[in-house]
């Protein structure tokens, strides 16, 4: 069956809902709800950033596997910055906020394939998607610069991009034969991605419980009703699939901890996203990836820094080393020496620390709880506390009878055991995003309130995290064969099978 999908980048699920309760997203719900499933136990991936918690949609992986972890990432496997210079962003870092989102399609599991690409034979559109890998036809975000261009003065908003987006789906839909040569398709396609970022932008600069944010939703919805009257005309409606989706939600933000410049405070040179290209020649001591503003990779040199004998000093590292748990627990620094993960873990700003000590083992750290995370075979997780208190806050499933310490369950059993709880489906999550080769040696989930980096002007909503209000997201299926119940946990890498059927 033909199928449309929409993806609302930003949307919290408790608001999208009780709008959508309340009768103020009406063309969601005539065209939409009414017509299928609203999934109210819908989970983001982590990290709950815009890119890497797109590509579950269309691929039907995790962001681990598919070695994408994060908006930012460093790939240590390219070893020493020294070989690349200023250029090192060009090489073994990207930055999907910008340009190098398209890489994306390049830097993903080439073994992993899109939907676009298992649809090779047929018709298919991306619509503002940066994902695009296999597209028939691609529609670019440049109204997205345009935005970020004159959205301040109020010539061109990320409204006005969502709008944009919807009248090029009318575009795509109603050409024929004759203009193909626009790079039209002929044809209706049997798949299209439609990214509307509207509301994630409002929710980054207003929060994401802001007036601002359910005026952005109202006009998606508007759009949305464009998208199925332009169906309803050419007769595709009652034959085409539409599924809405959302990739992360935000939680609110007052706060804002710069975590690069307090790793360089204890005696780390560190080089830091987004402007790395500016950073120099110069060796680093760690690598700060931030996404979303509220999650953070942590690279550090197996070696720990060294004494410098005078400030530019060059001391290469072999970056193709990772540090051992125990080196992180006795870590060289400039002057001494500190267990880091015990120091970071203690910050205000920081709620848990994540670090992996072999491919079936990771470790969970707060400021006064350690519990550890192992896999067994493809499918199966357990978790357990060490010390302190549960740093998940598990204890209240655990004695709901929900789940036991030390209880082996596969991932569908975790999703549907602790999808309701303030830190869902993290034994899965964790253990998955440290499959990339390119994951921090620590990963910072920060804590509610706060985020790791200052942006200008300071943001007032972040995501990227493992807290509920960002994991949790509105999963809405119309006119699909595919079977499923309203109160169905999913992930959004289910979505791909419903967009399939």
């Amino acid at each position: 069956m033909p199928s449309v999908f929409i993806l609302v980048d930003g949307a919290r699920a408790d608001v999208f809902y009780e709008m959508l309760s309340q009768g103020l997203l009406p063309n969601i719900q005539k065209h939409v709800a009414e017509r299928g499933v609203a999934v109210r136990n819908a989970l983001t991936v982590f990290p709950s950033t815009t890119g890497p918690a797109h590509a579950p949609f269309l691929t039907g992986a995790f962001p681990g596997p598919l070695n994408i972890p994060g908006i930012r990432w460093f790939d240590r496997r390219k070893n020493s910055y020294q070989n690349y210079g200023p250029l090192a962003w060009l090489q073994f870092e990207r930055d999907y906020v910008g340009p190098e989102a398209f890489a994306m399609n390049s830097d993903m599991n080439g073994k992993i394939k899109t939907i676009f690409e298992k649809l090779k034979d047929l018709t298919t559109a991306s619509i503002f998607e940066p994902i695009t890998r296999g597209a028939k036809f691609v529609y670019p975000p440049l109204a997205n610069v345009m935005a970020k261009v004159f959205g301040p003065i109020g010539l061109f908003t990320w409204e006005h991009v969502d709008t944009l987006a919807a009248r090029t789906f009318e575009m795509v839909y109603r050409c024929s034969a004759l203009v193909k040569w626009m790079k039209l398709p002929s044809e209706p396609p049997a798949f299209s991605a439609v990214y509307m970022p509207g509301v994630d932008e409002a929710s980054h600069e207003h929060g994401p419980l802001s007036k601002n944010v359910r005026h952005a939703l109202q006009n998606v919805d508007k759009q949305i009703g464009h998208i199925a009257k332009t169906l309803i005309d050419l007769k595709l409606y009652d034959e085409t699939s539409i599924v809405i989706g959302s990739d992360h939600g935000l939680r609110p933000t007052n706060l804002h901890f710069d975590l690069a410049k307090f790793l360089s405070t204890v005696g780390l040179d560190v080089r830091s996203f987004p402007v790395t290209f500016l950073q120099g020649l110069g060796e680093f001591d760690a690598t700060v990836a931030i996404s979303g503003n509220g999650m953070a990779h942590i690279y550090l040199a197996a070696e720990g820094a060294e004494e410098k004998a005078f400030p530019l000093q060059y001391i290469k590292h072999n970056w193709r080393r990772k540090p051992k748990l125990e080196t992180l627990e006795n870590y060289k620094i400039r002057k001494g020496r500190v267990n880091i993960i015990d120091l970071i873990s203690h910050l205000l700003p920081v709620q848990h620390v994540f670090v992996a000590e072999n491919k079936t083992t990771s470790h969970v750290y707060s400021c006064d709880g350690h519990g550890i995370i192992r896999k067994k075979g493809r499918n199966e997780y357990l978790y357990d506390v060490i010390e302190g208190k549960d740093p998940l806050g598990y204890d209240s499933i655990v004695k709901d009878g929900k789940i036991a310490y030390r209880e082996w369950l596969n991932d569908k059993e975790w999703l549907t055991a602790t999808s309701e709880a303030q830190f869902p489906d993290v034994p899965v999550q964790v253990s998955q995003i440290f499959e990339s080769a390119r994951s921090g040696d620590l990963i910072i989930n920060s804590r509610m309130g706060w985020d790791l980096m200052l942006e200008l002007p300071p943001h007032r909503g972040t995501h990227g995290g493992l807290h509920a209000a960002e994991m949790r997201v509105p999963l809405l299926i119309a006119n699909s064969r595919y079977e499923i119940k309203p109160n169905q946990p999913l992930r959004t890498l289910d979505a791909l099978d419903i967009l399939l059927a």
